[in-house]
């Protein structure tokens, strides 16, 4: 081979390699390629313990990926405060503009934002006034496998701590220590993680002249995973009614009621009647209600689309028990 030869085979050479080396960096730069300002807030889902008023968690800290999001505050938070669609932000944040695969709320059960005691704790009303519960679980850390895509620009993680899946009652509990959280298992599927730009709400009004309810609480469901026989009675470690709701919400004043930050996709809506039948201050499942069917939407498959409203009006005719 030529002198001239080997020295274009070298120039070729080279400029491939180059070429490589831009296309691998700029595939670096769309798995990374900048900052995303990203807003935190917590929301809560209903709970169905009408002697519980007020829920308060002490979040110490938040990671992705397992790695501490720096610059968090601790903060406590009355969960109950936060339904229906209201949040409460707990902090924004510039993070790397990429996809993550796990979040993790990291609580302190032992000391508020404040530096009062305890730090995680439920109020309850009854015949002798209000009691403080503090709240304890076997691990100050509750991880959701989720996959969180944030973007360059804002963003908002919206996550729904869900009560009635993370919170138990004792049985035979002494004043001041009748609740604590559900198993570490059940506390990972106790939250709901969404972006806000891309979740759904479903609202509407029930019009129920036949159950003489104390409370009717709605619940959705992905389409085809409501098994009523096995959803009306308590499973799993904690006993949780309803486990396989993807949300819920009580039904208010007027028969309004609001489900908020669902991601897209298809669902069906049960209504569930409570009351308390021994006057204990505790409201006990009485059936789910049977409901008239629409001339306008399938309630056992509604097809919801990313950042969609939609109206669901509902009529109950009876209660199966």
């Amino acid at each position: 081979m030529t002198n001239t030869k080997k020295k274009l085979t070298a120039i070729i050479a080279g400029t491939f390699l180059i070429s490589l080396a831009f296309i691998s960096c700029s595939k670096d730069d769309n798995n990374n390629s900048g900052t995303a300002s990203t807003e935190f807030k917590v929301t809560d889902a209903s709970i169905d313990d009408a002697s519980v008023i007020s829920a308060f968690v002490t979040i110490s800290g938040i990671k992705l990926d397992g790695v501490s999001v720096q610059g968090f505050t601790k903060t406590t938070v009355d969960l109950l405060a936060y339904q229906n669609g209201s949040t409460k932000s707990i902090g924004n944040f510039n993070l790397d503009s990429k996809t993550y695969s796990s979040i993790t709320f990291v609580l302190d059960n032992d000391m508020d934002a404040s530096g009062n005691t305890p730090g995680s704790y439920v109020l309850t009303s009854g015949v002798t006034g209000v009691t403080k519960n503090k709240l304890q679980s076997t691990s100050n850390e509750i991880t959701i496998t989720k996959s969180i895509a944030l973007q360059n620009g804002a963003n908002t993680v919206v996550a729904d701590f869900d009560l009635r899946k993370m919170i138990t009652q004792q049985v035979g509990g002494t004043a001041g220590d009748q609740y604590d959280f559900t198993t570490q298992a059940e506390l990972q599927t106790a939250i709901r993680v969404t972006t806000q730009s891309n979740s759904a709400t479903i609202s509407g009004t029930l019009t129920d002249a036949v159950s003489l309810s104390d409370k009717v609480v709605v619940y959705a469901y992905k389409k085809g995973t409501f098994d009523r026989a096995t959803e009306i009675h308590g499973q799993g470690t904690s006993s949780i009614e309803f486990k396989n709701a993807v949300t819920s919400a009580s039904v208010g004043t007027g028969g309004s009621y609001q489900l908020h930050f669902l991601e897209a996709g298809n669902y069906e809506l049960h209504f569930a009647s409570y009351k308390d039948t021994n006057a204990d201050g505790k409201l006990e499942l009485i059936g789910t209600l049977v409901i008239a069917p629409s001339v306008d939407l399938d309630l056992l498959n509604l097809i919801i689309a990313a950042n969609a409203t939609v109206t669901v009006n509902a009529t109950a005719t009876g209660v199966l028990n």
